[in-house]
């Protein structure tokens, strides 16, 4: 489980962390768990609608507007990726930009 991995894997300011899974409860049980810790990099793999509706869950659920800003979603440069591989080098493109001082694209984040 994501909580198993989470506590296996203690997070760093070194450490970044994308979630790629189907299922919004999910996505926000584990980001609850990531938001208090010092991880560099927290990105949702979705859409902009699904991202919408788990930030209504969070929010609903007493987690801070501000701390919502600290993460990515959806994820990933803008670079008309359609497989799997090339959605891959997208997310890591970002998170690379994102560790060498960039900013990241406005894509609804």
């Amino acid at each position: 489980s994501i909580e198993e991995a989470l506590d296996a894997h203690p997070l760093s300011s070194n450490s970044y962390v994308v979630l790629v899974t189907r299922n919004i409860k999910v996505d926000q049980a584990a980001l609850k768990r990531l938001l208090p810790t010092p991880a560099a990099y927290i990105g949702v793999m979705g859409s902009r609608r699904r991202w919408a509706e788990t930030q209504k869950l969070l929010l609903a659920d007493g987690v801070a507007e501000t701390d919502l800003a600290r993460i990515h979603s959806p994820i990933g440069l803008e670079l008309h990726a359609e497989t799997p591989e090339e959605i891959a080098v997208s997310i890591m493109a970002e998170i690379i930009r994102l560790r060498r001082g960039g900013v990241a694209e406005k894509q609804g984040k």
